[in-house]
């Protein structure tokens, strides 16, 4: 890969670790990688989106296209000055124009998605409830109901949910370090605790729900943090 490409390539990653370590702001990061244009051997301008996707200008507008490996051109040459370069690009790649159902479509995807994922922990913890509620018609009395382990296990997701924006915003110092775990070793890693969990806290009580409480407690915290990026 030519020389100029692969500088341009390390500046983007640059702004992208910046952006996601919170020392830029998404404008101040959309205005840096607008400024990565250049002009290889043959004149042709390229550019960098917000998505790290290569556009060249054909004279009249932006479009994806991957970069040749092109003999770089010497810098007073490859960085033309701001005046004579074309419009920035677009913040990125653009897509095929979609019909207005397909628009609502999804719309509706990306607005429900959140909620949706929240359900199947909602199911749970009411069904263990009437597990537990159940047990009343077995001589086990009202002492036999177990409220707070729903409550943790349904209740905890819809709480991250709806302060998603201060959450992200906490965890933020801790997103690159997330992100570096591999997302199936992460998956992997939340639904083993649970199990692990069960087993040690049921050899410390026997009896009551404590133990199943501090395990769902633990379980749904470690998963939050692990998959929230």
């Amino acid at each position: 890969m030519d020389e100029i490409l692969n500088q341009f390539q390390q500046r983007y990653q640059q702004l992208r670790a910046m952006r996601d370590a919170g020392q830029l702001s998404p404008q101040q990061f959309i205005a840096e990688v607008q400024k990565l244009r250049w002009q290889d051997s043959s004149r042709v301008w390229w550019a960098i989106n917000t998505d790290g996707a290569f556009l060249r200008f054909d004279g009249r507008q932006w479009f994806p296209a991957q970069p040749p490996q092109i003999t770089p051109m010497p810098p007073q040459v490859a960085r033309v000055p701001p005046a004579q370069a074309p419009a920035a690009p677009p913040r990125s790649t653009p897509m095929p124009p979609q019909s207005g159902a397909t628009t609502r479509r999804v719309s509706a995807v990306k607005t429900l998605g959140p909620a949706l994922a929240i359900i199947p922990s909602i199911a749970c913890g009411a069904l263990w409830f009437l597990y537990t509620l159940l047990g009343t018609f077995k001589g086990e009395g009202i002492g036999g109901i177990d409220c707070v382990t729903p409550l943790i296990i349904g209740g905890l997701p819809v709480l991250f949910w709806v302060l998603k924006k201060p959450i992200d915003k906490l965890l933020l110092p801790l997103k690159p370090i997330i992100q570096g775990v591999p997302k199936p070793l992460r998956l992997g890693i939340a639904l083993a605790v649970p199990i692990v969990l069960a087993c040690g806290c049921s050899t410390l009580s026997s009896s009551g729900y404590l133990a199943l409480n501090v395990a769902s407690f633990v379980s749904v915290m470690t998963a939050a943090v692990l998959l929230r990026f």
